[in-house]
């Protein structure tokens, strides 16, 4: 058995976009598909007179944001945990240093 698969996603009114992706990856592929479909529909559907390309251009700012959102926090969380590391291995170092057993 292959470690790729080709799969093709059908994302709002787009041709479909075929590719080869890793197998293991296909359900965060499907699940991508399934929600910025999700999201354009409700956006489609608000009453308000908009282009596809409006609507597909928010979808896009929308996960955008949601991107740079999530690696702020990542940062942050890296920070702390580095900060914590930091703080362990200056109350572990005089044990480190001690030779007597």
């Amino acid at each position: 058995m292959t470690d790729t698969l080709r799969i093709t996603i059908k994302i709002a009114d787009v041709e479909p976009i075929r590719f080869t992706i890793k197998r293991e990856e296909e359900a965060i592929y499907r699940r991508a598909e399934y929600h910025v479909n999700k999201l354009y529909d409700q956006w489609r559907n608000t009453g308000r007179r908009q282009s596809p390309t409006e609507v597909m251009a928010r979808v896009a700012l929308a996960f955008a944001e949601l991107y740079y959102r999530k690696n702020e926090l990542l940062e942050a969380q890296a920070d702390v945990v580095d900060r914590f590391e930091k703080q362990l291995d200056k109350i572990l170092e005089p044990e480190m240093g001690d030779t007597r057993d």
